[in-house]
């Protein structure tokens, strides 16, 4: 299988799609407590905040579709606990997603 390159297709989403996800990335961006440095990838430890899950569900959705080389897990603690959201791929995507999504100046 060919491997898509570590690069944001810019004609995946529209403009409205566009500036739905950096408007989910802010509210994600808003309620994390702790960005884990991970061997490929990061880990991020957002707020239990109403509707948090549905905005990482949506963003995961936007942003699989722009950076298909990018994988994803979301996992929420019981008792209201904090949810999870992993963003991981192959060589080179940690400093994609540093460099990028700046993970690398809140890390």
């Amino acid at each position: 299988m060919k491997e898509t390159p570590i690069a944001c297709r810019m004609d995946a989403l529209t403009k409205e799609e566009r500036d739905r996800r950096a408007e989910l990335f802010a509210r994600l961006s808003a309620a994390v407590n702790q960005i884990q440095e991970l061997a490929n990838g990061f880990s991020l430890t957002v707020s239990p905040v109403p509707n948090i899950w549905m905005t990482a569900a949506e963003f995961i959705t936007l942003e699989s579709r722009c950076c298909p080389f990018l994988s994803f897990s979301l996992e929420v603690e019981a008792e209201d606990g904090p949810v999870s959201m992993r963003i991981t791929g192959r060589a080179g995507v940690k400093q994609f997603l540093a460099t990028e999504l700046h993970f690398d100046r809140r890390a």
